[in-house]
């Protein structure tokens, strides 16, 4: 079912707000240590394992290569692969992904943020109900679906899906997140979860699984989640969506507007030699 109308859309002013403060809190979780870029730009770093994570880089006109050539260097030296997150419309970044796609790193993912305030008013399907998760066993059926719609694995291993739950289980038990599950007909169709530390929650994992897409459980969905968001105080909240997945049209029609790109790029075959 289709949304009939949406209040609190954003404005340009109330935007461009929020997209500061997403950045700024995703910023914070950038505070390793990694090669010194002045004066040709900078950048933040995080490392996981043997990845170097960077992110929030910036180039001086014309230096984007030797940005990315000075971080080549230091991973070759500490034998990491590299994953680079570049936001190409913030002043800076404009020039980096062709210097990365030059350096043979490959795009491995294109993220939309969209954000959205206030609660949703939309039509929803009446027979959908949602559910905040509460035991273990939920989780499960959380992840199973979670993995049939994200993945396209209709038989996820059972050990893989278990384990998985239990972190996720973990994460919310630690106050990390909030999930829930969308039931259509009494059946488990779809769910989400909610970040809870951030000053701009985001919204994370919507998945509706195939045989009940076009349905309205996704709108019945976020139009909870959005209401228990707001009934914590929160003026605002954000998602994620990947560039080519059709639920853009949804969240846009629920009132989510877009802010920034979010680019995700490789090193050429993990490492460098």
């Amino acid at each position: 079912m289709c949304a009939m109308g949406t209040q609190n859309e954003l404005d340009a002013e109330t935007a461009r707000d929020i997209t500061l403060r997403v950045l700024a809190q995703r910023v914070s979780r950038y505070g390793d240590s990694g090669p010194d870029l002045s004066p040709a730009g900078s950048a933040r770093y995080r490392h996981d394992g043997r990845r170097l994570l960077v992110g929030y880089a910036t180039a001086q006109p014309g230096m984007a290569a030797g940005v990315v050539q000075r971080v080549n260097t230091y991973a070759v030296g500490l034998d990491l692969t590299v994953h680079w997150l570049v936001t190409p419309e913030t002043p800076g970044e404009e020039e980096l992904p062709a210097a990365l796609r030059a350096a043979r790193y490959q795009l491995d993912e294109r993220l939309i943020l969209m954000a959205r305030r206030g609660v949703i008013v939309a039509q929803s399907n009446p027979a959908a109900r949602v559910e905040p998760i509460t035991s273990y066993d939920a989780m499960r059926v959380y992840e199973h679906g979670s993995r049939r719609s994200f993945y396209d694995d209709q038989q996820p291993n059972e050990r893989m899906v278990a384990s998985r739950a239990a972190d996720r289980w973990r994460q919310q038990s630690q106050g990390w997140y909030r999930y829930y599950l969308t039931l259509l007909d009494g059946r488990v169709v779809g769910g989400c979860y909610v970040s809870l530390w951030e000053q701009v929650p985001t919204v994370m994992g919507v998945y509706t699984v195939t045989e009940a897409r076009g349905r309205g459980a996704a709108t019945a969905l976020l139009r909870h989640v959005a209401s228990d968001i707001t009934r914590a105080g929160h003026n605002a909240y954000c998602l994620y969506v990947k560039d080519d997945n059709p639920a853009q049209h949804l969240y846009e029609r629920l009132g989510f507007r877009r802010l920034t790109t979010d680019e995700t790029y490789l090193s050429p075959t993990g490492k460098f030699r």
